[in-house]
């Protein structure tokens, strides 16, 4: 059985103070912190739902199809898994046998509206038509946003690990090298780093470093191009996320002229971010500091929550108002493209302690542009 790493306490709390008789755990990451299983298939077939039931009282319920049910019954701390055929049985229809066993067929049951396809939401309102649906995705991301000891422990050894990652593949890099093989050398870095499996892999070079996520092509390295990386993995369900910016060879001078000021912009940024800060305070003082710093802004967030999911709340953004406080982690990213031609980026784990911002991923130094 897995070890529970989520605050359980803290759902069941969020639960007594709620309006909800029950809540439906219906996304990836929602199901893994309530079951302690993570269930990857869910990420990348759509329709193969994973449920978790949670009452208000009494003890909650796991459904999944057949596929998995021998996995979650060895793995997750919940006894009561329910499994229905792929295809054949409706996975919604048994959600309803079970909210009626459990005499929640009039109650109002929280779910996951931005997840459940408007398929299987018709199929839930037809199927239960006396009970009332709420969105319970708020309560759930309240939850998450403070994260145990336990999960930022392996939150923290994630992102050094990706670190380490990035820099055995820059160590590696030469010209003539293919982006794709070069990404494919960060993926399979990460993998020998310990994660069951990569997430995402936007390492590009010279003229592809000015977008964000672009497909990995054949052009080749060449003498003095930037390196942009903006990478990460899966670690038992959690994930990495590290940017960084490197050249091989020589940097220009206005290289290294637009990485300073935009590593000073980091820096201040990051240093904002003390309990209690709103996190559109730190996203408006982001701006200023870019501002200042001569460089231009058009970006819609200066980071985000991390945890299982990639952009979890709170989100340094104009529209979120939440109170940074202890326990609170992020990926703080500064990052400047210009299409076609070149990008910078920096991106760092940042854990919200009692006294301030901890900057995790050290192992790097971003405070300067470096040269392979």
């Amino acid at each position: 059985m897995n070890e529970i790493l989520g605050n359980l306490d803290s759902l069941r709390s969020a639960m007594d103070n709620s309006e909800f008789d029950a809540i439906i755990a219906m996304s990836p990451e929602n199901v893994s912190y309530t079951a302690g299983v993570g269930i990857w298939s869910q990420k990348v077939i759509r329709d193969r739902l994973a449920l978790v039931i949670w009452p208000r009282e009494g003890e909650p319920t796991l459904i999944v199809a057949t596929n998995e049910e021998g996995y979650v019954r060895e793995k997750s701390w919940i006894t009561d898994v329910r499994a229905y055929i792929q295809h054949q049985d409706s996975p919604i229809k048994l959600l309803s046998d079970v909210l009626q066993e459990k005499g929640l067929g009039t109650g109002t049951i929280g779910f996951e509206p931005a997840y459940l396809t408007t398929e299987y939401y018709l199929e839930l309102l037809v199927t239960m038509p006396e009970t009332k649906f709420e969105s319970c995705e708020p309560m759930l991301q309240k939850v998450r946003m403070i994260k145990t000891d336990a999960e930022i422990d392996l939150i923290c050894r994630a992102a050094t690990s990706t670190e380490r990652a990035l820099m055995a593949t820059f160590s590696t890099a030469h010209p003539g090298d293919k982006e794709r093989d070069l990404v494919g050398r960060i993926g399979s870095n990460i993998l020998q780093s310990g994660a069951e499996l990569p997430s995402f892999l936007f390492f590009t070079i010279g003229p592809n470093t000015g977008y964000a996520h672009p497909d990995p092509t054949e052009i080749e390295l060449q003498p003095n191009d930037v390196i942009k990386a903006d990478c990460g993995g899966w670690y038992s369900g959690y994930f990495s996320d590290i940017g960084r910016t490197v050249v091989v060879g020589k940097a220009t001078d206005s290289q290294h002229s637009i990485y300073n000021r935009l590593a000073e912009v980091h820096q201040k940024t990051i240093a904002t971010m003390v309990p209690g800060t709103p996190a559109n305070e730190v996203f408006r003082q982001n701006k200023e500091f870019y501002k200042k710093a001569d460089i231009e802004f058009n970006l819609p967030f200066a980071g985000h929550g991390l945890g299982l999911y990639i952009h979890e709340m709170p989100m340094l953004a104009d529209y979120d108002g939440t109170p940074l406080a202890t326990n609170m982690v992020f990926a703080v990213e500064t990052r400047v493209r210009w299409p076609g031609v070149q990008g910078f980026h920096v991106e760092e784990l940042v854990v919200i302690r009692e006294d301030g911002p901890e900057i995790i991923t050290k192992f790097m130094d971003t405070s300067r542009l470096m040269e392979l």
